[in-house]
């Protein structure tokens, strides 16, 4: 993205387990030198574990002096946690080599902005799944739509009711199970790109945001880069069905989704999409894949949707036009 002084800042939304190897490929070739704003969505460890593969770019001031990292307060608890040399570095050990990190804590619908370049950017909670401890950690915060802020303990997601025969062959109910989603940031990167890169629901209140405009634009969201793990909607993420309708409502002009398993090919995904946008197949000439997504993709208004890739470079103008190098 361009900062209010003209120069090129690259944000990069998480640090997983392959960031090395993906940073090493593609950084060289596209030019990428600095990084000016490390995001984390959540503390998993495809969206964390890479933090200590930055070590190179800061130790002794290598490429810069340091790297500054945007994280919720339960993020940050939990890379404290797993990482404590990269929060405080008496916790370092051997040579004492650690990364250079400067964090932020962000809060949930607060924008923020990276650094002094004019670039905001507003973080969102959505449900990722669910938190499968008998308690919440002590971190947990809620989402506002969903329960009263002042009594996290109250249960957002209760599982039905259990029915037990007692020893005379009554039925006893059981007490439901309370279960909090575990929460993950999605990130609206001005009011060009909105990325959701783990779900499996968006609170209501979050909407608001993710649709929010430049007072005066009428347009639609430029890029919207979108969970889409399978066909088949999953615990922690969106399945094809509910990827669609979400893409259907932000409306956006392209729609990238990205998180895929193995289950479904690039090419298949390439035809859902384009069925997504009105194209019409010939049903005789779909794999058994395509026709079941076909099946899911269901009734509703036409948007572009395509499979995103390593190495995809997407491109938003000035006035919300967007292309990339490959579709």
């Amino acid at each position: 993205m361009t900062a209010k002084d003209g120069r090129r800042v690259t944000i990069v939304i998480d640090a997983g387990k392959n960031f090395q190897a993906a940073a090493l490929e593609w950084f060289p070739k596209y030019g990428l030198r600095r990084i000016d704003a490390l995001l984390i969505t959540h503390p998993h460890a495809d969206a964390m574990n890479g933090l200590d593969d930055l070590r190179g770019w800061t130790l002794n001031n290598a490429i810069q002096s340091h790297i500054d990292v945007y994280v919720s307060q339960d993020t940050f608890v939990e890379i404290q946690r797993a990482f404590p040399y990269l929060v405080a570095k008496e916790f370092a050990s051997g040579g004492g080599d650690v990364p250079e990190f400067k964090w932020h804590i962000i809060t949930d619908t607060i924008p923020f902005e990276i650094l002094d370049t004019g670039i905001m950017v507003t973080p969102f909670s959505v449900h990722h799944g669910r938190i499968f401890s008998k308690a919440p950690p002590p971190a947990y915060i809620p989402s506002p739509s969903d329960t009263n802020p002042s009594t996290p303990t109250k249960p957002t997601m209760p599982l039905p009711s259990r029915q037990h025969f007692d020893e005379n062959g009554n039925i006893e109910k059981l007490p439901e199970e309370v279960v909090h989603p575990y929460l993950c940031y999605g990130f609206k990167i001005g009011h060009e790109v909105v990325y959701i890169s783990d779900v499996s629901h968006i609170p209501d209140d979050k909407w608001a945001v993710i649709r929010s405009k430049r007072p005066g634009d009428d347009g639609p969201l430029p890029v919207l880069v979108l969970d889409c793990l399978r066909l088949r909607t999953h615990t922690s993420h969106y399945g094809l069905e509910d990827s669609v309708k979400a893409a259907r409502r932000i409306g956006a002009s392209r729609t990238y989704f990205v998180g895929f398993g193995h289950e479904v090919s690039h090419e298949e995904y390439v035809t859902l999409g384009e069925a997504v946008g009105g194209k019409s197949f010939d049903v005789e000439m779909l794999s058994e894949t395509e026709k079941r997504g076909m099946e899911l993709i269901g009734n509703g208004k036409n948007v572009w949707v395509r499979p995103a890739h390593d190495g995809l470079r997407v491109f938003v103008e000035e006035d919300g036009r967007v292309s990339d190098e490959t579709y």
